[in-house]
């Protein structure tokens, strides 16, 4: 089985510790390889809300498609009680984010971000 390399952002800006933990643990229950980055505060970027956010990102590898890892993802923010009615008062309770699937860069925009750059850097990549 041919394996793919993922690097996937994970962000929270309500009851970040517990959304930001569940993400871990179920990340990691799809990916047992995955490599966590270390969680950054971060101020929100084009929102109106000024919760802070706690990002951070992850190395995993994985036979799965694109489509299947970001069902996975879907899922993951299901879990932490994530709904479409937040978007419009600027809640995430939990984001899951694909950026790269192997050198296939899904989230070009936010691979400019500076906490995503130095995280890039802290994973070897």
């Amino acid at each position: 089985m041919e394996q793919h390399i993922c690097i996937i952002s994970i962000g929270s800006n309500a009851n970040r510790n517990n959304n930001i933990k569940l993400a871990q643990k179920q990340l990691s229950l799809y990916f047992p390889d995955i490599r966590f980055g270390t969680e950054q505060d971060t101020l929100p970027v084009g929102m109106c809300n000024p919760a802070h956010f706690t990002n951070q990102l992850a190395k995993a590898s994985t036979s799965l498609t694109i489509e299947e890892v970001k069902n996975i993802f879907k899922r993951i923010e299901s879990q932490a009680g994530r709904l479409s009615e937040d978007k419009k008062n600027e809640i995430v309770k939990l984001d899951i984010d694909l950026l790269m699937y192997d050198s296939f860069v899904l989230k070009e925009s936010d691979m400019k971000r500076d906490f995503i750059i130095t995280e890039l850097k802290e994973l070897g990549l």
